[in-house]
């Protein structure tokens, strides 16, 4: 079996889940558990770093081969990306919790028949409610409060214990560790009806029916809440699982079984639900690097890939992306092409027009070979030879021939000689697009009759 690894990311604490290769005697799938604490401003940091610890150790079996995190929103998607990022892990792939949520409850069977549910997630730093559509596995309808929470929860016994043994604690550090003792309370009370834990700062000594009572009215809105989602779901909701730290409460699942009117289901072990269910969606990346995973503080070279498995495409830096050369060489050849037209238009200007020459009002009209642009690859250029092109060139007509006869009774006056015939072409210019120009044919001057008396 391939290793994998599930991680989910909550304000106090870092839960992982692994697989066991052997399934349990019910033919159920086993999970192993670790957890490790956190800080409000740390967590995702620490489950970076976590996950780096645990992939640097080979442990007794295989190495693990993918790594599943659930997010919460997505805030969380980029702070997590950053933080693997900063650990140079890629190998993983982000899940949202509901759809790790939903895929364990699938695999452990304890969903049923029913089709469409609604999943109360109340963790340390707030509650989430989702519908979940069990049959597309898309979330219909999803709301987020922080108006109640675990650690609303720690607070609320932590002032009761300081109200009755009359101390005011003014140090940050002190309150901190007595709110995280009064956090130990609060789960041992989902097992137990009284709770002594000493301490630094004090005993704390609170039963469960003290404790029910600071919580009571926090549930009871939190109840408030599901009947609204539910009554907004756009399906009808046929049960309704408790998952989170919070579902450990034996009040949460009585308050809200008694305001919802629905099957209610509580997991076991509720907190790393979506922990087990994003290992289980765990798969390999194909384009993570193929080097092993550097250890925490270890820089990477910049030559190796530094793209983001999962991520959006805003964070995902795209490797540097060289132009082809031939791309340049059809550039410049472009440019050559160009410039060699303009070259040989002003040549034409220079030959045709410039000089002086007199332009014929009407020039016989004569075949011209098509220009043809100078090719990028180097060639050998035949030098031209000396006989002329073959041009058929049509000899002038004079006045003189076509105009009649006339008869006087004088001698008639006797016409100047035929001119004289059109110079040479131009010899063609070695290097230069073999263009042939234009003869230009000059008329005959004028016969003038001079009357004569």
């Amino acid at each position: 079996m391939t290793e994998v690894l599930g991680v989910s990311v909550g304000a106090s604490a870092v839960r992982m889940a692994r697989p066991d290769a052997r399934p349990q005697n019910s033919g159920r799938l086993g999970f192993h558990h670790d957890t490790v604490d956190a800080y409000w401003d740390r967590a995702e940091e620490l489950a970076a770093e976590s996950i780096g610890v645990v992939l640097s150790q080979s442990g007794d079996g295989s190495p693990v081969q993918a790594t599943g995190v659930a997010y919460r929103d997505q805030q969380q998607f980029g702070e997590i990306q950053q933080a693997m990022a900063s650990q140079r892990l890629y190998n993983y792939r982000l899940v949202p919790e509901a759809r790790a949520a939903l895929q364990y409850l699938e695999a452990s069977g304890e969903l049923g028949h029913f089709g469409t549910i609604g999943l109360y997630d109340l963790g340390s730093s707030g509650l989430t409610i989702s519908v979940i559509d069990r049959g597309t596995g898309q979330v219909l309808l999803a709301e987020r409060t922080i108006d109640i929470s675990g650690d609303d929860f720690d607070r609320l016994i932590s002032d009761n214990q300081l109200a009755k043994q009359g101390v005011d604690i003014a140090d940050n550090q002190e309150l901190s560790q007595f709110t995280a003792r009064c956090r130990v309370a609060k789960e041992q009370l989902s097992t137990s009806g009284a709770v002594c834990l000493p301490g630094d700062g004090g005993v704390i000594l609170i039963s469960r029916e003290a404790f029910e009572s600071l919580v009571t009215v926090p549930i009871e809105y939190s109840a408030r809440l599901v009947r609204d989602v539910i009554g907004r779901s756009p399906k009808h909701v046929d049960a309704l699982v408790l998952i989170g730290g919070g579902a450990r409460i034996p009040l949460v699942e009585s308050i809200l079984s008694a305001w919802i009117g629905l099957p209610v289901i509580t997991p076991a072990d509720p907190e790393s639900v979506a922990a087990r269910g994003a290992a289980l969606l765990a798969t390999p990346v194909a384009d993570a690097p193929r080097q092993p995973t550097p250890a925490p503080g270890v820089r990477q070279s910049s030559s190796e890939p530094a793209s983001l498995s999962g991520a959006p495409d805003w964070l995902s830096p795209d490797p540097a992306t060289d132009k082809p050369a031939d791309s340049k060489r059809k550039v410049r050849g472009a440019v050559l092409v160009a410039g060699g037209l303009v070259a040989v238009a002003a040549l034409g200007l220079s030959l045709g027009y410039g000089g002086g020459s007199t332009q014929p009002t009407s020039a016989p009209a004569e075949t011209t070979a098509p220009i043809t642009a100078v090719p990028t690859t180097p060639r050998t250029t035949v030098p031209p030879t000396t006989a002329p092109p073959t041009t058929t060139t049509v000899p002038p007509t004079t006045e003189a021939a076509q105009a009649p006869a006339r008869t006087y009774s004088e001698p008639e006056y006797d016409p100047p000689a035929a001119p004289a015939p059109a110079p040479a072409p131009a010899p063609l210019i070695p290097g230069l697009p073999q263009i042939q120009l234009p003869q230009i044919q000059l008329p005959p001057p004028p016969v003038i009759q001079l009357p004569r008396f």
